[in-house]
C-alpha cells in the first residue's frame, strides 16, 4: 500500500470530533471530501449554513455544557477545538478538553487535542468600545485562552499572520506545530491555453467589511479604462439593493443574489479577477477569505488588501495586495492592471500546492506524521 493509502486508512480509523464556533457550508463540503470520520459540534450558524448538508454529515449543535457531556460520554482519538484566540469559544473548548481527558483517563486511552489556527486579530483590539457588560464578559472569557493553549498536543497554522500573532501573544508553542498555508489545489479542468474574458467578480457578503462599497466606487474608473470589462456580483447582505441598482443601470454588471454553489463555481471559472477589498474593523479582520481560496482554485487573479492572512503569499505570487484598505484609487488601478495581465489561469494554479492546505492540515493533525 502507498504512503497516501496508509494515511487514508489511518484517518478513517481515527475518531475525530471537531468543534466549530460558527459552522458554514464549506465546512460540511470539506468533511464530505475527507477520508476522516468526523463528528462536528457547532455553536452558531453562519449566514450560508446549509441545514440539509449539516444533517448529511451528522453535525449537531452543542453549547458549553453539551460539548463537555459529549466528550465525556464518547471515546475520542482526536479532539479538534476552535482556535484558542477565538476568545468567545475558549470556555467551550476547555470544557470539551476536560471532558475528553477525564474519559480518556477512565478508559485508559489517549486523546490528542489539536487545533487549526488562522486568527490574525489581537482579541484585545477594539474591546474599549464595547459596553461595560461585554468588556467584563470578554475579560472572563480570556481567562480560558492560556489553559486551552497549554492543553494542545498539535497545532497547524493556516497563515503566517496567524502564527506570528499566536507566538507574540501566547509564546512559541512547545508542541508539534506546522505552518500549512490555507491554499487550494488547482481545478484539474483548467487547460494550458485557457484564457478568460475581462470579468471582475466579487463573491461574498455585500458589506462594508468586505469592501463592497469600495468596489462600487472603483468600478466607474475601471470601466472607463477598460470599456470591455464586466463585473459579476455574487452574494447577499446589506448591500444587495445597491448591487441590484448597479446591475439595472449598467448592462456590463451581472448580479446573482445567493445563488447555488454550482453556479458560483461556474462563474468563478469564467472570471479573470476576483476582487475582495477586505476592510479593518475594531473587532474583526479577514483571516483568509474563502472567496480568495475558491477563486485561486479556478485560476483567477486576486485583488485584495493586506487584511487577509494570505496577503504575504499572494504578493509573493504575483497577485495584487493593496497596503491601504481604504485606497479606492489603488483598488481601481489594481483591477485595471490585473485585467490587462497576460497571465493565464494555468500559470496561476501552477503556484498552488499539490494538496489542499486545509486537508493537509487535517491529515497532519490526525495522523501525527513525523514530518516537521
Amino acid at each position: 500500500m502507498t504512503i497516501e493509502g496508509l494515511e487514508k486508512q489511518a484517518m478513517r480509523s481515527v475518531t475525530h470530533v471537531q468543534l466549530y464556533d460558527v459552522a458554514r457550508t464549506a465546512h460540511f463540503e470539506r468533511i464530505l471530501r475527507s477520508d476522516a470520520g468526523t463528528t462536528v459540534l457547532y455553536s452558531q450558524r453562519r449566514y450560508d449554513f446549509d441545514a440539509e448538508l449539516a444533517a448529511k454529515v451528522g453535525a449537531r449543535r452543542a453549547g458549553t455544557a453539551q460539548a463537555f457531556w459529549y466528550t465525556l460520554t464518547h471515546d475520542i482519538d482526536v479532539l479538534e477545538i476552535a482556535e484558542p484566540l477565538l476568545v468567545r469559544a475558549a470556555p467551550r473548548s476547555l470544557a470539551a478538553i476536560v471532558g475528553a481527558r477525564l474519559r480518556a483517563g477512565i478508559r485508559r486511552r489517549d486523546v490528542a487535542v489539536v487545533t487549526y489556527a488562522i486568527e490574525n486579530k489581537d482579541p484585545r483590539d477594539g474591546s474599549a468600545s464595547l459596553p461595560v457588560a461585554a468588556r467584563v464578559k470578554l475579560r472572563l472569557q480570556r481567562l480560558f485562552v492560556r489553559p486551552v493553549w497549554r492543553s494542545l498536543d498539535r497545532i497547524a497554522f493556516g497563515t503566517s499572520q496567524a502564527q506570528d500573532l499566536y507566538e507574540r501573544l501566547l509564546g512559541e508553542a512547545r508542541v508539534r506545530r506546522r505552518l500549512i498555508p490555507a491554499l487550494p489545489v488547482a481545478d484539474g479542468s483548467i487547460g494550458v491555453d485557457d484564457q478568460r474574458a475581462p470579468i471582475v467578480t466579487f463573491l461574498g457578503e455585500f458589506s462594508e467589511r468586505k469592501g463592497f462599497p469600495h468596489l462600487l466606487q472603483a468600478w466607474p474608473t475601471v470601466k472607463a479604462a477598460y470599456p470591455d470589462a464586466q463585473l459579476v456580483l455574487i452574494g447577499k447582505g446589506a448591500g444587495a439593493d445597491d448591487a441590484r441598482a448597479l446591475g439595472a443601470r449598467d448592462e456590463a454588471v451581472r448580479v446573482e443574489i445567493d445563488p447555488p454553489r454550482s453556479l458560483i463555481f461556474e462563474l468563478l471559472a469564467q472570471s479573470k479577477v476576483l476582487a475582495l477589498a477586505s476592510q479593518p474593523r475594531p473587532r474583526w479582520r479577514e483571516q483568509v477569505g474563502l472567496p480568495i481560496v475558491e477563486a485561486l482554485e479556478k485560476g483567477c487573479l486576486i485583488v485584495t488588501t493586506a487584511e487577509t492572512g494570505l496577503a504575504e503569499w499572494l504578493e509573493d505570487h504575483g497577485h495584487a495586495v493593496i497596503a491601504d484598505p481604504a485606497d479606492v484609487d489603488g483598488l481601481a488601478q489594481a483591477l485595471i492592471t490585473s485585467l490587462h495581465s497576460s497571465r493565464r489561469p494555468a500559470e496561476i494554479v501552477a503556484d498552488l500546492p499539490d494538496r489542499d492546505g486545509r486537508a493537509e492540515a487535517e491529515r497532519w493533525i490526525l495522523t501525527d506524521s513525523s514530518v516537521a
